[in-house]
């Protein structure tokens, strides 16, 4: 007998209780797999709910998606696009959505499962998706599917009967002719291997049926994490001290509504997470909590286990803006079709407010808490407050206008532009990231007063003593991409000399070009090897997709999916040296930082670099660049510290 999580009974139990399709696949799913075998409903899939996941480690995954639809209502076009037959309205087809959670699976995967199948393409399949027709029977299925069928079918003959006629080029002949035969064979996988109804349920099944030792333990035992999020416990977590504003502002209120801001290091996301868990406990219902920057997922999440307080992972979601949208729209089956540029796909869903307008949007949140205000456009604000917030909910925004590295708009106060009715805003002004005689804070402020007085109000730490002598390592030095080995080799020798573990160093450009080529010399160099962690695809992998993708347009979206992987993947404490865009390490810290800077970096770029550093700065910037006689005058040169 299968381990269903959550138990049969406290499935039913939940706020969305199964569906009569649902439970009816439970059951069986139950009865008829062996004890090895994890059955999971509604698992929240890191902001994915997948109806039903089913694992059995050594072996694979299966996804399920579970209609209980009556498909005489529906039609399938030429496209695989599905239509309610009373209005024509378009719907994503369930399969879509199905794959759309296997790509996912993917993606997060932090123990190299995306890797693994770049490598080999077999591995891809040892996740099965299949869609169960509750209400349907085999026959009703192929109803469904025979009207497009035959009009492909009649396609194909006609385009035959064409190229006998000679009256269309062998060429064009082809091209329709793969085109068409794809659908079909698309169509007939769809009917015949993918749907399942109550006559042939034994159809879900694991691939092979037999052990796969690519489907190790480290495998199942991320995705376990994944899916079974534990529950905290106040004991586990650690015991902090806040302020006095901390405390007030960290105070949970039904309709609550604020904007805090405050100096890197001051505490905006220990604060969000404190207020987090406050508002879960104050209603008893789930957060979202929502960022721009992809990789600080995993940071709000430990910042959150960093409270002492009782809770279940399952009541906070934690997200970005583009992926939450995302999901929600794959969720409620909305086709997301291809645009031609980031523009358009910006314009018809992510900033779209009229989109959501049709969606009965099941679930609202008693607290929305928004990080790195500062890269959020107003509508984005809008389509959240106005689409899933609950009524009497509370929201809360939280950011650092010199961050504003996408340069979004900056009101009259000098303040990221937001949205009415979040009242004005509260300042943490103290930072706790570095000591009182820290010589970054120095150069922090220094860098302020020089490239940023003109456009943002000034930071001043209220604790801050300033240092008479430089603290730790600071260190400058010039770069190009054509000398990276010779980098690589400084931050190796550096990190020996100094004593600095793997693990407290961390490399940030805002070009990933630079950052693939100099993380290839780490990883290669003469007299080191060192192993590392990035938030972008390696020099490798982008050069596997390029020799296996020829299509421009489909080589850009392999890349975004890979990128995609190696940033949720990304572990502050993983034990290894870290490389980052400064983009996707907004947020974090690190105890030294290595910032190479270049001329088109705008200073809201380099002050959020280096406000990244604890203890320890080195900066490259290219030579004559900008920004060189500003960080020569007030750091050692780079050799001192290689002696």
């Amino acid at each position: 007998m299968a381990k269903v999580f959550p138990d049969l009974v406290k499935a039913q139990q939940m706020k969305q209780p199964p569906t009569e399709g649902e439970l009816f696949l439970l059951r069986y799913l139950e009865d008829n797999f062996d004890d090895d075998t994890e059955v999971y409903f509604q698992a929240c899939f890191d902001g994915d709910r997948p109806d039903i996941v089913i694992m059995k480690k050594n072996v694979g995954l299966i996804i399920v998606e579970v209609k209980d639809w009556d498909l005489r209502h529906y039609y399938v076009d030429e496209k695989n696009q599905w239509r309610l037959i009373s209005n024509n309205a378009l719907l994503k087809s369930p399969f879509a959505q199905a794959f759309s959670y296997k790509k996912h699976v993917f993606e997060i995967h932090s123990n190299g499962l995306y890797e693994r199948s770049l490598a080999s393409e077999t591995f891809y399949g040892l996740v099965k998706v299949y869609v169960y027709f509750h209400n349907a029977t085999k026959s009703d299925l192929a109803d469904f599917y025979l009207n497009v069928l035959g009009d492909i079918q009649a396609r194909i003959k006609e385009n035959t009967t064409q190229l006998q006629q000679k009256s269309i080029r062998y060429d064009d002949y082809v091209k329709k002719d793969d085109y068409l035969k794809s659908r079909k064979r698309q169509f007939e996988r769809d009917q015949t291997s993918l749907s399942v109804t109550r006559e042939n349920l034994k159809r879900i099944s694991f691939a092979g049926q037999k052990s796969n030792p690519q489907f190790d333990d480290a495998v199942h035992k991320e995705l376990t994490r994944l899916l079974v999020p534990p529950f905290h416990y106040a004991n586990e977590g650690t015991e902090l001290t806040y302020t006095k504003l901390q405390t007030r502002l960290a105070i949970s209120s039904s309709g609550g509504r604020a904007k805090i801001s405050g100096i890197a290091g001051s505490g905006k996301t220990t604060v969000l997470a404190k207020r987090a868990v406050n508002s879960h406990v104050r209603h008893n219902g789930t957060v979202l909590i929502l960022t721009f920057n992809l990789t600080l997922r995993m940071f709000i999440k430990d910042k959150i286990n960093e409270v002492r307080d009782n809770f279940d992972w399952r009541n906070f979601h934690i997200s970005n803006y583009h992926k939450f949208i995302t999901i929600v729209l794959n969720e409620y089956g909305v086709l997301v079709e291809g645009q031609e540029t980031d523009e358009e796909w910006e314009a018809k869903y992510f900033s779209n407010a009229s989109l959501f307008a049709g969606l009965p949007i099941d679930e609202k949140y008693h607290t929305i808490l928004i990080d790195e205000i500062q890269d959020y456009k107003p509508e984005w604000l809008r389509i959240i407050r106005d689409n899933f917030l609950a009524e009497n909910g509370e929201m809360v925004l939280y950011g650092d206008e010199k961050q504003n590295i996408y340069e979004r708009l900056i009101d009259q106060d000098k303040k990221p532009t937001t949205i009415e009715g979040f009242g004005r805003w509260e300042k943490l002004s103290k930072s706790f990231r570095y000591k009182q005689d820290s010589h970054i804070q120095h150069l922090a402020t220094a860098f302020q007063h020089s490239f940023l007085s003109d456009k943002y109000t000034l930071d001043i730490d209220e604790s801050f003593q300033p240092s008479l002598s430089l603290i730790g390592a600071n260190a400058f030095g010039n770069y190009s991409d054509n000398n990276l080995r010779s980098v690589a080799e400084i931050i190796v020798k550096i990190a020996k000399l100094q004593m600095i573990h793997p693990n407290d160093i961390t490399v940030l450009s805002s070009r990933e070009e630079t950052l693939q080529l100099l993380d290839y010399e780490i990883r290669n160099g003469n007299s080191h090897r060192e192993r590392t962690i990035t938030s972008f695809a390696s020099k490798e992998h982008v050069e596997l997709l390029k020799s296996k993708i020829l299509v421009a347009s489909d080589l850009k979206k392999k890349l975004r999916s890979a990128n995609a992987s190696k940033k949720q993947g990304f572990n502050l404490n993983s034990g290894l040296m870290k490389l980052s865009t400064i983009h996707s390490f907004k947020g974090f810290e690190s105890p030294t930082i290595v910032l190479l800077v270049n001329d088109t970096d705008s200073p809201e770029i380099i002050y959020t670099g280096l406000t990244r550093a604890k203890e320890n700065i080195i900066i490259f910037s290219t030579r004559n660049c900008k920004y060189s006689l500003f960080f020569e005058g007030r750091l050692d040169a780079v050799e001192r510290y290689c002696k």
